[in-house]
């Protein structure tokens, strides 16, 4: 932001369109947009702003319901989204505020996009897409996985962070993830204090262990 990129683009729809036409140009695969609501409350320009993405041959463009100001704090706003799909005719993803099946569904109602996108909603909670999917088509949603089950995808996922990006920066990267995956379990704020720490992954795997016991005591 400080150097004009990202959210700032916001306020530079000209320069933010002049960057999509160059990318389009040279890219082999469709290139998407994802835009906030806006700058600020004084500036809400997200239904201007796609118009011009699309013409600049953005082949679908994201909305988050909230403007830079806003960062995360207050409920997203799905109204813009709705009226983002209404002024384009690329697909729009609708993002911000889902955090379970019923929200997703919410969202394709309220707002009309086609498809939709969860962030920190599936922070610690990978599992939030089989049960969106689950919702969409009817099925039965998988309930939230046993104590059991939450560790031992927790496990999965910080090892092959590890394989990938070897043990030293695996396992920094490792922290916030396994915080995530804690956060609403009985001493979480103790395990979050721990997580920041975690150096290896004989620390993890002892840490998951010390997880177990307060859980069962």
């Amino acid at each position: 932001v400080s150097s004009g990129a990202g959210s700032a683009l916001m306020k530079t729809p000209e320069t933010a369109a002049a960057i999509v036409r160059a990318v389009v140009a040279v890219s082999p695969v469709p290139v998407t947009v994802k835009i906030r609501k806006g700058w600020d409350d004084k500036s809400v320009n997200a239904v201007e702003f796609a118009r011009r993405m699309e013409d600049a041959g953005a082949a679908a463009i994201t909305v988050h319901g909230r403007t830079r100001q806003e960062y995360y704090a207050p409920p997203a706003d799905w109204e813009i989204i709705r009226l983002v799909k209404e002024a384009v005719s690329v697909p729009v993803i609708g993002n911000g505020d889902v955090t379970d099946a019923e929200s997703a569904v919410q969202m394709y109602e309220q707002t009309g996009c086609d498809l939709v996108m969860a962030g920190r909603g599936s922070y610690g909670r990978p599992w939030l897409f089989q049960q969106i999917r689950a919702r969409i088509l009817g099925e039965p949603v998988p309930p939230e996985p046993s104590l059991e089950e939450r560790l031992a995808v927790m496990r999965e996922h910080i090892e092959l962070i590890c394989q990938l990006k070897g043990e030293y920066g695996g396992m920094r990267e490792a922290r916030k993830h396994a915080a995530w995956y804690l956060k609403g379990l009985r001493g979480a704020a103790a395990f979050r204090n721990d997580c920041s720490s975690l150096s290896s992954l004989d620390d993890f795997y002892k840490l998951t262990e010390k997880v177990q016991k307060m859980q069962y005591t």
